[in-house]
């Protein structure tokens, strides 16, 4: 291919990412600034620093269609709320990967028994997960980043400043991750993930080259079904659907401006091997 061409697949390949993420996104964007300007900070605060809220957090972004990028605006929310990180891992975990409309696609081209497997794989990793970052990334006091009734601003007010800092201070990471997802999208075949099926560390490389492929929630599914047509087994098919939909290059970039530093490499270490050994483990036993 000339640069010419390859240019104008790089353009449509952003084009169509943009298109996919930013109303999902814009969506997020509004529910976070909501929470932040209508719910009662107190009320919010005595729930989310329970023993149990990584349980409720991965309940809740299991119960919401977003994907990845557009989950970042409420996992934000959520950690500004938290004295622990771990609501928002939890959050992170699961909401792009579990939701109803995965539920129902997933059946329709999979069946049952990996669609259970998913699900409970998927949410028990996120409340997992979750308690270990309670234990080891210990959150530091600060001031919530949320306005508050004190200073003298109306809830139209408040909404406005929290959806401008969100949707601006969040965007400009996603942004930057798409343009970076565009550019593996069109010089890394898909095709050449498939042939990893063939070699005895499988499910590591898929894993590797998936996670900084950008795919919408829900969309994964469609693709590692025709994989699993070209060969792949239902094991690698979800170790492509979780390191695929469940993290790539913008939420990476995007969660550093959630986590410190060794939490996102941590973060990004869990999908990897979360990912993998879900596709192993399913093999194993089925």
């Amino acid at each position: 291919m000339d640069i010419i061409t390859v240019f104008e697949q790089f353009i449509n390949k952003f084009l169509g990412y943009s298109l996919e993420v930013l109303p999902y996104f814009f969506i997020a964007t509004v529910i976070g600034a909501f929470v932040q300007a209508y719910i009662s900070f107190n009320i919010v605060r005595r729930f989310i620093n329970k023993g149990y809220s990584p349980v409720i957090t991965a309940f809740f972004g299991s119960s919401v269609p977003v994907c990845s990028c557009s989950m970042i605006p409420i996992a934000q929310t959520i950690n500004s709320l938290s004295r622990s990180y771990a609501p928002a891992v939890a959050f992170l975990i699961s909401a792009p990967i579990l939701s109803p409309i995965i539920f129902f696609l997933m059946i329709g081209m999979f069946g049952w028994k990996l669609t259970i497997f998913r699900f409970v794989f998927g949410f028990l990793t996120a409340v997992i997960t979750a308690y270990i970052v309670n234990i080891f990334f210990k959150k530091p006091p600060t001031l919530p980043v949320i306005y508050s009734k004190g200073q003298g601003l109306s809830r139209w007010q408040i909404f406005k400043n929290a959806f401008k800092e969100i949707f601006i201070g969040t965007g400009k990471y996603v942004l930057i991750g798409l343009l970076i997802a565009s550019a593996v999208a069109v010089l890394v075949p898909p095709s050449l993930v498939s042939r990893f099926s063939e070699f005895s560390f499988s499910y590591i490389l898929i894993a590797i080259f998936s996670i900084p492929i950008y795919v919408c929630s829900g969309e994964e599914i469609p693709i590692a079904k025709s994989f699993v047509d070209l060969g792949f087994s239902q094991g690698q098919a979800l170790t492509f659907m979780f390191a695929s939909a469940g993290i790539c290059i913008p939420t990476i970039l995007a969660t550093f401006k959630i986590f410190p530093k060794k939490l996102v490499v941590f973060y990004v270490l869990i999908w990897f091997f979360g990912s993998t050994a879900s596709g192993l483990l399913f093999d194993l036993i089925f």
